[in-house]
């Protein structure tokens, strides 16, 4: 039990099961009875028992308790029953504790020496030093227990500018916050340090004219005196080079650089920071370039360079004059041709200025160019289509894109990832050739393929259709040429019958079979592709620009008949007359290898030998040729002209 001095205590004791006989007694240690039942010594006149006898309640009760009072008390009776209270009086401090120490300002780095003495009180208080929430274990307590006196010393090995202003405080307390409060005492340190400098703006960007304001911003104890400096230059022309603000007033590009403030207050090191001044103005293109260059065809690696000054640092590019397309500083073509030739501005930006150009007359490079016009391209069902794109280019572009574009008017692009077509690309001397191989291909891979190759300088595409001979549309319009070859043929012959039976067609004297010019063109016949020399119109090769035919769909002419007795015109002239009509007749198409020729086609007229005769008969056949011979030409001399077959 603790009980404050000067206040009463009520120490129970109480035996439930008490009878008449039993004596309850209070002793305190050293051994001394104070009460026996409900009688107390006359020693203890502060003391007296109070409670219900009969319930065995015998409650010690002490009036105006002192510091004397406080220790071990035991409650027995004679059966040996007892009951032990621990009596605690407390003695409040008369005075908070004293601090010595730390009255006169420190100097960052050096040590503080804090002490803190209580005195009085029982018990004997504890005494803590803080700063601010922060417990210092590190304490030497020391107690005096002859003079009721406490004291704890705080060594701070080295004081910092952050402990500037920081409030120190030593708390006693007795153990007993129930009872009795602590009490505390506080010191507030002063501690002088080297000025610190922090600068508001540390770099400044400002256009040429403009006016700027420089802020140094200082802590230090005692106060700095400030000056500003220009690092490597003087400061004349200055609105002041002293205080905490420097303006400088309508800013030039000679006025970029580093401005220094400095900081002084006597305490070692001495305070410095810089600000960073960036004056911006527009760009402006070196004079020295040459409004004309002139360089020879087929120079390598050929280079302009443009040179320009600003601030920022300007954006040197090149562009086509009147056009936006724009190339890097310095300008340079890897191969200069005829076509470079034009007007090219140097162009220097920066960010918030205007623009500034200078015009130079040189020869520039041009966007690619895909060899051969849209092609049209027809192969079997099944077979494989291979699509070459032939690009040339300086500089080579980095790849050729295919895109397909089916007949429904959908688009999308060609990749390696599609199992069903196969992409390679190969570098040329002109450029670059891309190939595209459609394996397997039916109607729905017909449509329009589209090659595309680009560099820095444009982009290039070209088309190519693509149909499937199998389907009804190819089919038609084989059967439609073919008839229309048929229907002519058989129109011709009729005519050259008909101009000899009437005497407008003869014969001539030589020995090559004649030949007649025809006067229109043939009809263009469906192509079945293959590469010069090389497979069949099924091995599915096919050039892309150029498909030359293999065969054709009119039937081949016989072979010419050789010089033999029974050529036409020569032994057997006699045999050969107007009525007689050739059992066919065919339409050679003249081209040479590789390639078509829609003009110049010639149509040949061959007559295949009669049977010959049978000797018997020789010498009757002569005579009746030679009557025949006879009437004809009296019957061209009777019309006033005629033929002569020889």
């Amino acid at each position: 039990m603790v009980v404050l001095r000067g206040n009463s205590a009520i120490l129970k004791c109480s035996f439930p099961d008490l009878s008449p006989d039993d004596v309850v007694t209070w002793v305190t240690t050293p051994r001394k009875v104070i009460s026996s039942g409900s009688k107390v010594s006359r020693k203890y006149r502060r003391h007296r028992v109070v409670g219900d006898h009969k319930r065995g309640e015998y409650n010690l009760v002490i009036n105006n308790l002192q510091l004397e009072d406080g220790g071990e008390y035991l409650c027995s009776t004679l059966e040996g029953a007892t009951k032990e209270v621990k009596l605690v009086v407390v003695a409040p401090l008369s005075a908070p504790p004293k601090i010595s120490g730390g009255e006169i300002p420190s100097k960052a780095g050096e040590s503080l020496h804090l002490s803190c003495r209580s005195v009085g009180g029982n018990p004997l208080p504890q005494l803590k030093w803080y700063n601010g929430t922060k417990l210092y274990s590190d304490v030497s307590v020391k107690y005096n227990q002859d003079y009721d006196e406490v004291s704890a010393k705080l060594v701070l090995a080295k004081v910092s500018k952050w402990d500037h202003g920081s409030n120190f405080t030593c708390v006693a307390d007795q153990g007993y916050p129930g009872v009795v409060g602590p009490k505390f005492a506080s010191r507030t340190l002063k501690v002088h340090y080297s000025p610190f400098v922090r600068i508001l703006q540390p770099s400044i960007h400002a256009r040429e004219g403009e006016n700027v304001n420089l802020t140094c911003a200082v802590d230090s104890n005692p106060a700095a005196v400030i000056t500003w400096k220009k690092l490597g230059d003087t400061m004349s022309g200055f609105g002041g080079n002293g205080g905490h603000i420097l303006r400088i007033p309508k800013l030039s590009r000679h006025d970029s650089g580093v401005f220094q403030c400095t900081a002084d207050n006597g305490i070692y090191p001495i305070g410095v920071g810089t600000a960073t001044v960036d004056v911006l103005y527009p760009p402006t293109i070196d004079p020295a370039i040459e409004a004309e260059v002139t360089v020879l065809y087929g120079t390598d690696d050929f280079t302009l360079e443009c040179l320009a000054t600003g601030n920022p640092k300007p954006q040197i590019r090149w562009r086509r004059k009147d056009t936006s397309l724009y190339w890097e500083n310095p300008l340079r073509f890897h191969r200069v041709r005829y076509d470079v030739q034009g007007k090219y501005e140097c162009v220097a930006s920066s960010k918030g200025f205007q623009e500034a150009t200078k015009t130079s007359f040189i020869n520039v490079v041009g966007r690619p160019s895909i060899q051969g016009r849209a092609a049209k391209m027809a192969v079997r069902r099944g077979s494989t289509a291979r699509l070459v794109c032939d690009v040339t280019a300086d500089p080579v572009p980095g790849k050729i894109d295919w895109l397909w574009r089916n007949k429904h008017g959908v688009e999308r692009a060609i990749n390696v990832l599609d199992e069903s077509v196969m992409l390679d690309e190969k570098i040329t001397p002109q450029g670059k050739m891309g190939f595209l191989a459609v394996k397997n291909v039916d109607e729905d891979r017909e449509g329009t393929y589209e090659c595309r190759a680009s560099n820095m300088f444009g982009l290039a595409q070209k088309e190519i259709q693509l149909q499937v001979s199998g389907t009804q549309n190819a089919l038609g319009a084989i059967i439609a040429t073919t008839v229309t070859v048929v229907l002519l043929v058989v129109l011709i012959i009729i005519g050259v019958v008909l101009a000899r039976s009437r005497g407008l067609i003869c014969l001539q004297k030589k020995t090559e079979i004649p030949r007649v010019r025809a006067s229109r063109s043939a009809a263009a016949h469906a192509k079945y592709g293959r590469k010069l020399g090389h497979g069949t119109n099924d091995s599915g090769i096919e050039d892309l620009e150029l498909h030359d035919v293999d065969g054709t769909l009119k039937p081949r002419p016989p072979p010419r008949a050789d010089k033999d007795w029974a050529s036409v015109g020569l032994s057997y002239s006699g045999l050969v007359h107007s009525a007689t009509l050739p059992p066919y007749a065919t339409v050679e198409r003249q081209r040479p290898e590789g390639g078509d020729t829609e003009t110049d086609i010639e149509w040949q007229l061959t007559v295949e030998p009669p049977e010959p005769p049978p000797k018997e008969n020789v010498k009757h056949l002569m005579k009746h040729a030679t009557t025949a011979s006879n009437r004809n030409s009296a019957a061209a001399e009777e019309q006033g002209g005629g033929c002569e077959i020889v």
